[in-house]
């Protein structure tokens, strides 16, 4: 599309190496040998949905996301009953603390995944547009969010993992079999989009463009009822590879909220039975919203909003980011680069969820080859091994 022409040559004028120093933080990684459980809870103190995990040598061992941890639950689950999920509700705190204990006591090198994450080891030469392409493989179906920017720990030694795939980015440079690596830094799609904001006359052509000028509200989008078991909503992210749902009130459809794989980070072992309350309590009790607190729930309290229907209350503190077909292009990278979120709905004239729109959507749009058909709808979100968000703090 000719309104991105500038963008793209911005992006290909732009080397990475200047932006490393820019987005560089502490590094939170894990070690191979940590458990599941302390992995939650160091994700959900930091703030982040995925860290490095290293080996014995602090070299790089694979990575661990939320969506590894979801996934890795309904494994468990799946494991201890098959068909628990036709019995999910009958399900009591005692069995879902015994899953959490049999879950949490795993070690992360037996959930994170390796294969097709590609590191990249950058130089001078390495551009933004090349990232964006040959790194989150942008138009592609199954994306990267993020790549790993490493540096030789020493030469030539042997890696077992011989599935996880090095690449160096320099255009026409092959890739390079992985070997004692050391993670220095992570460049994520969100870091890229906050560059272009910050550059936006180069996207001066597509601003003023609409949702629906751009097609952006042609995908389709997954839901679940407030009232529905927040284990249920979760179980059926795993199973249908979704990274989020968007949450609607039962009786008029509208959207009022967000769930999230982000949502698992922070639970202890003690507070998994918190999972069969309904995904609107869940999300009041985990973000304090309203007067039900954690203890209440956890002894069996209901939230009053929900149990009289008035689930847009119990969830107005934390309503769900939406724009409409009418909202500008700009309105919508501001909202993300901005508020540092990582997708925004669309929502028709009466507030129901017709779309959604991720950062994938915004990256694929601007770099789509001239003449090429729109990406696949961004709805579906799939989970694949490398589908694991952002490292930036998870605003929705």
């Amino acid at each position: 599309m000719a309104a991105f022409d500038a963008a793209k040559e911005f992006l290909k004028a732009q080397h990475l190496a200047p932006l490393l120093s820019e987005v560089q933080q502490q590094l939170i990684t894990l070690n191979k040998w940590s458990t599941v459980g302390q992995a939650l809870q160091t994700l959900g103190s930091r703030n982040i949905l995925s860290a490095p995990v290293l080996d014995e040598d602090g070299e790089y061992f694979g990575c661990l996301s939320v969506n590894d941890l979801l996934k890795s639950l309904y494994k468990v689950l799946a494991a201890k009953d098959p068909e628990w999920f036709e019995k999910i509700d009958s399900l009591t705190p005692a069995d879902i603390i015994a899953v959490a204990t049999e879950f949490t006591k795993q070690t992360v090198d037996k959930v994170q995944h390796a294969g097709d994450l590609w590191l990249l080891t950058a130089d001078d030469a390495s551009t933004l547009l090349d990232a964006v392409m040959e790194s989150f493989r942008i138009q592609d179906r199954a994306v990267h969010h993020r790549l790993f920017v490493c540096s030789n720990a020493h030469e030539q030694k042997s890696n077992t993992m011989a599935n996880t795939t090095v690449i160096n980015i320099t255009p026409g440079s092959e890739r390079l079999s992985a070997s004692g690596l050391k993670v220095t830094h992570v460049v994520s799609q969100s870091d890229v989009v906050k560059l272009l904001w910050a550059n936006k006359g180069v996207l001066a052509e597509a601003l003023p463009q609409t949702v629906e000028q751009l097609e952006l509200d042609d995908g389709s989008v997954y839901t679940a009822p407030a009232s529905m078991s927040c284990l249920e909503a979760l179980s059926q992210m795993a199973r249908d590879h979704k990274s989020s749902m968007g949450v609607t009130d039962p009786a008029t459809g509208k959207l009022i909220g967000n769930l999230s794989v982000s949502d698992l980070r922070g639970l202890a072992v003690e507070e998994f039975p918190l999972l069969l309350l309904s995904v609107g309590e869940y999300i009041a009790v985990r973000r304090q919203l309203g007067s039900l607190s954690k203890a209440d729930a956890l002894a069996g309290k209901r939230a009053e909003a929900a149990t009289t229907g008035k689930w847009d209350e119990l969830l107005s503190g934390a309503p769900a980011i939406s724009v409409t077909g009418a909202s500008t292009f700009e309105s919508v990278l501001e909202l993300l680069a901005v508020k540092g979120l990582h997708r925004v709905y669309v929502t028709d004239e009466a507030g129901k969820p017709v779309s959604i729109i991720t950062l994938t959507d915004v990256l694929r749009l601007i770099t789509r080859p001239p003449h090429a058909p729109p990406a696949p709808a961004a709805a579906a979100e799939p989970m694949d091994d490398d589908e694991d968000e952002d490292d930036d703090e998870d605003e929705e």
